[in-house]
């Protein structure tokens, strides 16, 4: 039997997140929320095939970005960063701190379909064609 593809949604604006759950649904994902920053104590427990991340909520998104990818047991797990902020500095900082994307909210529909294409195609964190 396969498994059902799971993300963790890290963001503490509950629209967002309930738009993101429902279309996630729709294409097959199970979709975990993380409303109160513990993203690395549910990634640990979960094991989730992917974690959307949003860079201003009530911890800094880029210290839990980094703090999964210190963690042995969450550093491999695809991290697609989300922002209203356009700050090219704050995007690059994302990637160096080993995001595979960044997003800006308000998403288009096509981002759904780039998670889902992750997440089913399980491809690599380190292969350059499973984005855009």
């Amino acid at each position: 039997m396969l498994r059902t593809p799971t993300i963790l949604v890290s963001d503490d604006e509950p629209m967002l997140v309930n738009a993101l759950r429902r279309e996630a649904r729709r294409l097959g994902i199970d979709v975990l929320v993380d409303t109160h920053s513990d993203v690395v104590a549910m990634a640990r427990e979960h094991h989730p095939d992917l974690i959307v991340l949003d860079v201003h909520q009530r911890t800094d998104g880029r210290d839990l970005l980094a703090d999964l990818k210190r963690d042995p047991s969450t550093k491999d797990v695809p991290v697609i960063m989300l922002s209203a902020n356009e700050d090219q500095f704050l995007r690059h900082t994302c990637f160096e701190l080993g995001a595979i994307d960044y997003e800006l909210k308000p998403f288009d529909p096509t981002f759904l379909r780039k998670v889902a294409r992750l997440v089913h195609d399980e491809p690599k964190p380190d292969d350059p064609t499973t984005l855009h």
